[in-house]
């Protein structure tokens, strides 16, 4: 496989994982299972923040100083969005707390369109990612410096 597609494809795995363990966490809303829902989310939440973390501190800039910011996605976007997707998971927090006190219909609701929001807001990050982080930088880097990259990330997706 090229490294082109080896990097994309390694790092969009690692999406994959954290969308279904979302999946998990709304599938546990549905049964109303709060407890169940909460773990999910809190999984989700860790993997996601060390995820992020790893962007942050091995990608983005190396990004930035291989000339992405100068590019139609800067980083302050990518930066943005992480922010935004971590006041989220924190909200659905609160959120899921509050209902495991006080279970009530116009509570579940809200968050189950509060994460609908989120999931749009995530849609447009992994496409954005997919489209143009991964590829500019595989593009970027050499062979050896993507496996370098990839074998410094903290979360690997287990």
């Amino acid at each position: 496989m090229d490294t082109h597609g080896h990097f994309a494809e390694t790092m969009m795995g690692l999406h994959a994982v954290l969308e279904e363990q979302f999946f998990a966490h709304q599938r546990a809303l549905l049964d109303r299972d709060f407890v169940r829902a909460a773990a999910y989310l809190a999984d989700y939440r860790d993997r996601l923040f060390r995820h992020m973390q790893d962007e942050e501190e091995l990608v983005l800039p190396r990004y930035d100083a291989a000339g992405g910011n100068k590019t139609d996605a800067p980083l302050k976007l990518f930066l943005g969005e992480h922010t935004k997707m971590r006041e989220f998971v924190a909200d659905f927090g609160v959120r899921l707390r509050a209902l495991a006190q006080r279970a009530d219909d116009r509570g579940l609701l809200e968050l189950f369109d509060r994460e609908a929001t989120y999931k749009n807001l995530v849609l447009h990050h992994d496409l954005r990612e997919r489209n143009h982080l991964y590829p500019f930088m595989a593009k970027g880097l050499s062979g050896a410096e993507q496996e370098e990259m990839l074998s410094a990330l903290r979360w690997q997706g287990g």
